[in-house]
């Protein structure tokens, strides 16, 4: 299969199809020694074509980076076959994936791939007085971006106003330039008091300036700020279901699903390895969540398991280990399902 990464997202989702032994063709740089230079350790970068069998793989979402250790199995005369390599593959890298066999979780999940990449994505904008949190909701996460300015309190008033209207400008050009890189359908514009509202003013006041932001904008009033805003908004009923329809937060809500009936012990969910697969033997998983770097680690014994919840009408979702949800995760095993029915 040969593919090419246009985005982050697309690189989350590589991570989870590239496995142990795949055999990786790209091209990529290596250092060589030139072939007269017997005495010095003198070398030079260059560009070769190699095919690579992987050893390990590290998903790296703050660099934008997927990097796959292993080792070389065919490249140019002037690289030693059996020497180790590691790739960066990165936004706009193409490379071919050969597997002895391509399971029906491979190909759903790169059908899957395909399809988020035409979903558009949602912005969240939580703002206080002189603070915002911005929350662009990927597939694979929830990338945060924050900015902050000193306005002055009620004692302090030259030169508020016009801090203010700073401010709003540094705001409104930071969610123009996420606007200009993502495909956004929705701008959520919220928080507690009225700043929301006044900025909502300014923005369309400003039309000229900022001509894509005014059309997006829903306004919503919630109780608190930075980050926990953003999550309280994505818990809202009226956006919860266009929300949902991007991984990274339907992770978070369901991970927070299982939280909650763990501590109501309604016996509704399960989490460990064991008492997972115990609950998918006797089909009662109505959806399992696994950490990506668990189900990694683990990978032919989760095989195993994802059939036999296929097999009773369950899903799956594998949650990158990195973001909020997966943190979660971590702390229930790396694994946990909620159920149809109770077990015990």
């Amino acid at each position: 299969m040969r593919l090419r990464v246009e985005n982050l997202d697309d690189l989350w989702y590589l991570s989870n199809i590239i496995h142990k032994n795949d055999l990786i063709r790209t091209r990529t740089e290596r250092r060589i020694r030139a072939k007269d230079d017997t005495t010095s350790k003198k070398s030079e970068r260059i560009w070769v074509n190699i095919s690579l069998r992987v050893k390990k793989l590290e998903f790296k979402s703050d660099y934008s980076l997927l990097r796959i250790s292993g080792i070389i199995e065919n490249a140019p005369e002037e690289v030693a076959l059996g020497s180790h390599h590691t790739l960066n593959i990165g936004i706009n890298s193409s490379l071919t994936i050969i597997k002895d066999r391509w399971s029906k979780f491979d190909l759903e999940y790169l059908r899957e791939s395909e399809k988020a990449s035409l979903r558009p994505k949602i912005l969240i904008v939580v703002v206080d007085f002189g603070e915002a949190t911005i929350g662009l909701v990927r597939e694979s996460r929830i990338d945060y971006f924050e900015i902050s300015k000193h306005i002055g309190g009620k004692y302090d008033t030259e030169g508020r106003e016009r801090r203010r209207i700073e401010f709003y400008h540094d705001v409104c050009k930071l969610i123009s330039e996420i606007l200009k890189r993502e495909n956004i359908s929705i701008i959520i514009l919220a928080g507690a008091g009225f700043e929301k509202n006044n900025l909502h003013k300014f923005i369309s006041e400003n039309s000229d300036n900022y001509p894509d932001l005014n059309k997006k904008i829903i306004i919503e009033n919630i109780g608190s700020s930075g980050r926990t805003g953003i999550s309280e908004v994505m818990r809202r009923p009226r956006i919860k279901d266009a929300i949902l329809e991007i991984e990274a937060s339907r992770d978070l809500y369901l991970v927070n699903r299982i939280l909650e009936e763990i501590a109501k012990d309604s016996g509704l969910a399960v989490y460990s390895l064991r008492d997972v697969e115990e609950s998918a033997s006797i089909g009662a998983i109505e959806i399992a969540l696994i950490n990506s770097n668990f189900f990694r680690e683990n990978r032919e014994r989760i095989d195993r398991l994802l059939n036999i919840i296929r097999g009773s009408g369950g899903r799956i979702h594998i949650v990158n280990y990195e973001s909020d949800a997966g943190k979660q995760l971590n702390s229930l095993g790396g694994i946990a399902a909620l159920l149809r029915f109770r077990v015990k």
